[in-house]
């Protein structure tokens, strides 16, 4: 049996922690790239940043800023860096790595140089491994892949704080709205949490929405999607079909009507989801977050 476990945030910071083992054409790759990370380290260096596969602080979520176990992105030299942002790249693609860096630097213009590099584990051996990139805020994103089929995905969380980024997201959202024509799609002066499951009957069911709702619905789907690499956005769009697919879904707005952005003052929510699968964004807190996650 072969185990993926894929973690990272996009709020305020950037973290990701992947633990691999032997999986697949993705798995070898980002198992090499980090490896050869691992490489251009000093032995000082080295003995920070890595750490046995099962220290307890892999699985410890720190929410304040400040010092993390590892090294630190801002000590590496150009060449260290360069090996870092090359695994990185394995899965973000060009838009969420552009992107990761400007929520980054949503938190101080330190940018990613003030985020924390931690190793759980040696991925240059045949073992289970653990690689995470942190500092402020941490959300966990988890993909699990058994024999090659993925089993579970999420929660991936996405913000910004002030609300300036995802504009076109919102935009999206937005014009959709002006497409339903439907009185259920709105839940008055309830917000929507991010993260938090969509209840059982809020909403209209996808199958409800005309032709132009529904061409709407799927370019901000895709949207969301771009800020992976192609292999990561094909093991979602599988998992969004196991669940059911697109009939089985619903949408549903919450709290106001999504009339401006939330730098604009915009107060709603937004959700889209199937049991067992949902994709959300989230204004009414007076800033954005947003969520994809399916059980």
């Amino acid at each position: 049996m072969s185990a993926l476990f894929l973690r990272w945030l996009l709020l305020g910071c950037f973290s990701v922690l992947l633990s691999v083992v032997h999986a697949g054409e993705f798995e070898d790759s980002f198992r090499k790239e980090v490896g050869a990370f691992l490489d251009t380290l000093s032995e000082e260096q080295q003995e920070s940043c890595m750490l046995k596969v099962d220290d307890k602080e892999r699985w410890k979520m720190v929410y304040p800023g400040g010092k993390r176990p590892g090294v630190r992105i801002g000590d590496l030299n150009d060449t260290q860096r360069a090996a870092f942002e090359k695994a990185m790249r394995l899965v973000l693609s060009d838009y969420g790595w552009q992107m990761a860096n400007k929520v980054a630097l949503q938190d101080g213009k330190q940018g990613l140089s003030k985020y924390w590099l931690t190793c759980f584990g040696d991925p240059r051996k045949e073992d289970d491994f653990a690689f995470r990139v942190a500092e402020h805020h941490l959300t966990i994103v988890h993909l699990e892949v058994v024999e090659g089929e993925t089993k579970e995905f999420g929660p991936i969380l996405l913000g910004s704080d002030p609300p300036e980024l995802w504009k076109e997201c919102e935009m999206d959202l937005i014009e959709l709205w002006k497409t339903l024509d439907n009185p259920k799609a709105l839940i008055k002066d309830r917000k929507g949490v991010a993260s938090a499951a969509m209840p059982e009957g809020d909403g209209i069911a996808y199958a409800e929405l005309n032709d132009e709702a529904k061409k709407k619905l799927k370019t901000v789907w895709e949207r969301r999607l771009n800020i992976f690499t192609p292999s990561i956005k094909e093991r979602i769009e599988k998992l969004h079909q196991a669940k059911g697919g697109w009939e089985q879904c619903r949408v549903a707005y919450y709290n106001e009507e999504p009339e401006k952005r939330c730098i604009d003052g915009g107060r709603w929510d937004f959700k889209c989801g199937m049991p067992g699968f949902l994709w959300d964004l989230e204004t009414s807190r007076t800033h954005i977050h947003m969520s994809l996650w399916t059980k």
